[in-house]
C-alpha cells in the first residue's frame, strides 16, 4: 500500500492483493521503521456505515477509515476509488482518497505485475 502526503490532503494506492485482503478482512496495514524503537503505521479500516470517511492520527499511527458499503461496492467493482474530505479547523479541510494502483504509463522503473491493469494502455 502506498501512501501519499502533500499539503491537507492524503491518499492510499492499493495493489490486487492489498484489495483483496482488504475484502477478505475489511483491514490492511503498513509500517515505516524509521529507527529500532520508532515506526509509523498506517491503515485502511472499513467502519460503520454511519461515519464518513475520514482519517484518524494518534500514537504514531494514521487510520484511514472508509463505511463499510462503500468499500464493499469499491472491493467488488470497477470504481477506482473513494474519496471525501474531512472538516478541519478554521474552514480547512483534510482530503481523503484511497485508489486502486494501477499500472504506470510513463515505463518509468520495473512495472509492478501486482498493480491493476491500466485502462490506458492497450
Amino acid at each position: 500500500m502506498k501512501l501519499r502526503i502533500q499539503g491537507d490532503a492524503v491518499r492510499l494506492r492499493l495493489n490486487q492483493t492489498e484489495v483483496a485482503h482488504f475484502a477478505a478482512t475489511d483491514h490492511v496495514e503498513e509500517a515505516v521503521r524509521f529507527a529500532p524503537d520508532t515506526v509509523f503505521r498506517y491503515t485502511l479500516e472499513a467502519g460503520p456505515d454511519s461515519n464518513a470517511l475520514c482519517a484518524l492520527y494518534g500514537d504514531g499511527a494514521l487510520r484511514i477509515v472508509v463505511p463499510k458499503s462503500a468499500a464493499r461496492h469499491w472491493v467488488t467493482s470497477d470504481q477506482v476509488g473513494i474519496s471525501g474530505e474531512q472538516p478541519m479547523a478554521a474552514g480547512t479541510s483534510l482530503k481523503i482518497l484511497v485508489e486502486k494502483d494501477f499500472q504506470c504509463l510513463h515505463g518509468e522503473g520495473d512495472p509492478d505485475p501486482d498493480a491493476f491493469p491500466n485502462p490506458f494502455i492497450g
